[in-house]
């Protein structure tokens, strides 16, 4: 079963599906109305192209079928997107790439989200989740840490002519 699917099964109030390039601009829409995240690693609002590349941007060495590109929707309004890579770059281990939630979820809606999704992972035997959050980002990096996440280390990423330095946090499921 996809993940979409199974996800949906512990959010019965919520709608969650696959997001496509049939959604570029819904994608678009609401990656617009999040200058602050673009803010850490780009000197311009993010474009449609930008914003829609990441339906199916991959990491290195990931393949298609390792990624999973989420929408939650409640009431029929997109709330979250989350950007998955499962197996990567180690197996159990899932990569988020993406939490980019609603401005109209409070920090206890988004960790309820979190810990449904964390749920659905332990059932398809992922046993930790990895993911960075750019330095600065007070908000994220109290969510995260809200959240059960720590940091294992600090590094630097590089998009075109800018480098961002981020922090990546690790959750290590256990029964």
């Amino acid at each position: 079963m996809k993940l979409a699917a199974l996800w949906q099964q512990a959010l019965p109030d919520e709608t969650v599906r696959e997001l496509t390039h049939a959604d570029d601009d819904l994608i678009y829409q609401f990656q617009v109305a999040h200058p602050d995240y673009f803010n850490h690693f780009q000197d311009h609002p993010v474009t449609r192209q930008e914003a829609i590349q990441d339906v199916t941007d991959l990491p290195f060495k990931a393949l298609p079928e390792q990624k999973a590109y989420l929408g939650v929707f409640h009431q029929g309004h997109l709330v979250l997107i989350v950007d998955l890579i499962i197996d990567y770059p180690l197996p159990s281990l899932v990569w988020l790439g993406l939490w980019m939630a609603d401005k109209s979820l409070t920090h206890d809606d988004q960790r309820t989200l979190y810990q449904s999704l964390k749920t659905v992972l332990q059932r398809v035997e992922a046993v930790q989740l990895q993911l960075n959050v750019f330095m600065g980002d007070r908000d994220a990096t109290t969510f995260w840490q809200d959240c059960g996440l720590t940091p294992i280390r600090t590094t630097s990423i590089v998009r075109e002519a800018r480098t961002a330095n981020v922090t990546i946090y690790q959750d290590k499921f256990t029964d």
